[in-house]
């Protein structure tokens, strides 16, 4: 069947249901059950149709565009995000625009800008660090994501259960004395994380040590090559781009993972699967956080914070501590 001949009706009349409940589940619109949403998609699919744009603007006069500010593509985790957008956007029959605030919080106000000039009917973004919010007030309607603390949060995962459950899996192994690796910049996401740890671990008695870096895989690898580890069996970063830099610089010293030190990270991204030992992290529901986005710029549902749940994937980086304590001139570099 050609794709730009596939009606509503000719979807309702193929799973027996009306043409408004169809075009309410194609635009996540409305009181429709999610399996009566996904026989819809399905049939959609299935018959090859492709909504029309253009008709939809001319019957209620918008563009039916959504912008998505994402704060750094070279991150491994923000093309992920945009995947997850791109095909809830998809399935609601919206364009998604992306732009790249490349890290900066003057290119994030000029990338918002910019999207509300081409005529999208709302922009959701995912802010860099030390974003001023004054410096975040487009036109059309804004829809945040990033963690509880920031005001403006409209839907994200929860960083500080993330933190909490990297510091059990942690106590359960048998640690009691950790480093925590955070951002060195203003960010809620890392604080979240690192108050999750905290808790735990202060719960436990185990003793932390704080040290801030970038958020990056150049910045950990250069702070990981002089990092004194003294008696800390464990090293807990709030981002898995920190804790590949780590394993790295711990590798070429000769420390080995786990067994002198166990390193965890948060984000669960590709560089995780792929370093040697893989990276015990925690991954968020990329595609829950996309969902409620897009259905709060919408209208499909009304604005207020959500909290999505996240998981602990634990591999091969963390194991029970060493037995006897690590002498720290076999595994600190000199660096005078």
């Amino acid at each position: 069947m050609g794709r730009s001949t596939v009606s509503l009706q000719q979807i309702a009349d193929a799973i027996g249901v009306s043409p408004a409940t169809v075009s309410n589940a194609l635009r996540g619109t409305g009181r429709v059950s999610d399996k009566v949403r996904d026989r819809v998609r399905a049939a959609a699919d299935r018959l090859g149709y492709v909504p029309s744009h253009a008709a939809r603007s001319l019957r209620n006069g918008r563009s039916a565009n959504v912008g998505l500010v994402v704060p750094d593509f070279s991150m491994p985790l923000f093309p992920a995000f945009v995947q997850a957008f791109e095909a809830a956007a998809r399935a609601r029959g919206l364009a998604l625009m992306v732009a790249d605030a490349m890290g900066t919080p003057g290119d994030q106000a000029a990338a918002i800008r910019d999207l509300e000039a081409r005529g999208v009917d709302a922009v959701i973004v995912i802010p860099v660090r030390d974003t001023d919010r004054a410096r975040m007030t487009p036109g059309v309607p804004l829809v945040v994501v990033d963690a509880a603390a920031n005001p403006m949060n409209a839907v994200s995962s929860d960083h500080r259960d993330g933190g909490r459950q990297i510091a059990r899996h942690l106590v359960d192994l048998g640690h009691r004395e950790a480093l925590v690796v955070v951002s060195a910049a203003a960010s809620h996401v890392s604080d979240a994380r690192e108050a999750g740890l905290c808790e735990v671990f202060a719960e436990a008695g185990v003793s932390v040590r704080r040290v801030a870096c970038a958020p990056t895989f150049d910045a950990a690898l250069d702070l990981g090559q002089g990092l004194d580890l003294g008696g800390a069996t464990a090293c807990a970063a709030a981002y898995d781009a920190q804790a590949v830099g780590l394993i790295t610089a711990f590798r070429a010293r000769g420390v080995a993972v786990p067994g002198d030190v166990s390193v965890t990270g948060f984000d669960d991204v590709i560089w995780g699967r792929i370093v040697d030992p893989p990276l015990t992290t925690v991954a968020q529901d990329l595609a829950l956080v996309a969902e409620r986005a897009l259905d709060i710029a919408t209208g499909a549902a009304e604005a207020g914070p959500r909290l999505f749940p996240v998981t602990l994937v634990a591999r091969g980086s963390t194991a029970a501590p060493p037995e006897r304590p690590r002498d720290p001139q076999e595994t600190t570099t000199d660096t005078e």
